[in-house]
């Protein structure tokens, strides 16, 4: 083996395992009016990836919602799409689409949803009712993450 070369140098020949974690995540601004709109999109990295968990979380005041007046309420319709692979005829609750909350900000899905390298993941979210914020705001902010494990290959041994 080259003195000078480096294990570090080649991080494909330190992968161990075949299946990484990867977490997606995108911050969307809605609208506080009813049915105000927000969109956003993700986009998976070039390995093949099996999603197998999704959180949507409000970001902000939510640990006093008498006075901010945001509440982490699900009170929220989701519409999820990648290049018409996965179909919805209408935007849904989020308990609906995903499964209901048991703990946690993560849900994990009943199934797993694969996504080949390369796509895109389009989200849109839907105010269900008009919020009164504090201090007034004309949207407040909703984080996805999606999460799952990528398919890197398996480990090549280092050659040189």
């Amino acid at each position: 083996m080259d003195p000078t070369f480096s294990r570090l140098m080649a991080p494909g020949d330190l992968n161990v395992q075949r299946w990484k974690p990867m977490n997606y995540g995108v911050n969307i601004d809605v609208p506080v009016d009813a049915n105000g709109r927000g969109q956003g999109v993700i986009s998976i990295n070039n390995q093949p990836t099996f999603i197998t968990r999704i959180a949507l979380l409000f970001l902000g005041n939510t640990a006093d919602p008498e006075t901010s007046g945001l509440w982490q309420d699900g009170q929220i319709l989701v519409l999820m799409q990648d290049d018409q692979r996965n179909y919805q005829n209408i935007p849904l609750n989020p308990d609906l689409l995903w499964g209901p909350k048991v703990q946690g900000p993560f849900r994990t899905l009943e199934y797993p949803i694969y996504y080949q390298g390369g796509r895109t993941v389009r989200f849109e979210l839907t105010n269900v009712y008009t919020r009164v914020l504090t201090p007034v705001a004309e949207t407040f902010r909703v984080q996805i993450c999606i999460a799952g494990l990528a398919d890197w290959g398996s480990a090549e041994p280092a050659t040189r």
